[in-house]
C-alpha cells in the first residue's frame, strides 16, 4: 500500500484535524489512505486488530455479535471518530465487529503506528481520550433509543447520523441492510422510509436515500440525535 502524503487542507477526518499540525505532518509517513466497500469487514469481534481506520467519507458500523444470528449495530463511526477504539485502550482484539455500511475513502495506521503517535505527544491521546467519551456516550444513547422510541424516530435518528458523516445528501443504502442496524424486520423498515417521504424528509428508491429536507428528518428524529451531536461538540471544543 502507498505511503498517503494528503495536505492538510484536504484532510476531512476531524480527530486528525485536531492534531497540531507538527503531529499531524509527523503521522503522513505511517498513514495509509484506502478505499472501503460496502460490507467490507474491517475487524471481526474477538479477533486481532491491525489497523486502524479514520473514516473520510465512509461510515462505518460497529455491531455486536449475537450467537447464531446477525448483529446488532451499537455506532457508527464517520470522519468524527475513529475504528479500532480496543487498541487505545490497551487491548489486542475487538470487541465488537466493524463493517462499512457506506463505502468511500478512509485512512489507516498499524496499530503500532497508531501507539508510536500516542506515545509521541500528549495531543493524540488528549483527543482520543475525549473521543473515547463521546463514543461511550453514543453507545449507551443508542442502546436507551433502541429500547425506548418508535422505529421511524430511530430510522431519521440514523439517516441524521449517516449524512452527517457523509457529507452528501444522496448515499446508498438497502433495506436489509437498514434493518439489521435497527434491529428490525424489513417491511418495518420500508413503513418508516414511506413515513419518513410523506413527511417530505427523504426519496428511498432502488436502495438509495436522498435526504431532501434536514428540517423535517430532525422533527420526525427522536431527541438522541441532538443529544449524541451535543456530545460529539464537547469532545472536540
Amino acid at each position: 500500500m502507498p505511503t498517503s502524503h494528503t495536505p492538510r487542507r484536504l484532510e476531512q477526518n476531524q480527530l486528525l484535524l485536531a492534531l497540531p499540525r507538527a503531529d499531524y505532518i509527523e503521522l503522513q509517513a505511517d498513514l495509509q489512505d484506502v478505499a472501503l466497500p460496502h460490507g467490507h469487514v474491517l475487524f471481526e469481534a474477538r479477533e486481532r486488530i491491525s489497523h486502524v481506520y479514520f473514516p473520510q467519507r465512509c461510515v462505518i458500523s460497529l455491531v455486536a455479535p449475537i450467537d447464531g444470528q446477525k448483529g446488532v449495530e451499537v455506532a457508527i463511526v464517520g470522519n468524527e471518530g475513529m475504528a479500532g477504539l480496543s487498541a487505545f485502550l490497551g487491548v489486542h482484539t475487538a470487541s465488537i465487529q466493524a463493517v462499512i455500511q457506506i463505502p468511500d475513502a478512509a485512512r489507516r495506521l498499524t496499530v503500532a503506528a497508531f501507539r508510536r503517535a500516542l506515545e509521541r505527544g500528549t495531543a493524540m491521546r488528549r483527543i482520543m481520550l475525549r473521543y473515547t467519551d463521546a463514543m461511550l456516550s453514543q453507545v449507551a444513547q443508542c442502546s436507551a433509543c433502541n429500547q425506548r422510541h418508535r422505529v421511524v424516530q430511530r430510522c431519521a435518528r440514523w439517516f441524521l447520523m449517516t449524512h452527517d458523516r457523509v457529507g452528501d445528501d444522496q448515499f446508498s443504502l438497502t433495506q436489509e441492510f437498514l434493518g439489521q442496524m435497527l434491529d428490525v424486520e424489513r417491511p418495518t423498515v420500508s413503513a418508516a422510509a414511506r413515513q419518513l417521504q410523506a413527511a417530505g424528509a427523504i426519496r428511498y428508491s432502488r436502495g438509495r436515500v436522498t435526504v431532501t429536507s434536514r428540517a423535517s428528518l430532525e422533527e420526525a428524529s427522536c431527541p438522541c440525535y441532538r443529544l449524541m451531536l451535543q456530545d460529539y461538540a464537547r469532545a472536540f471544543a
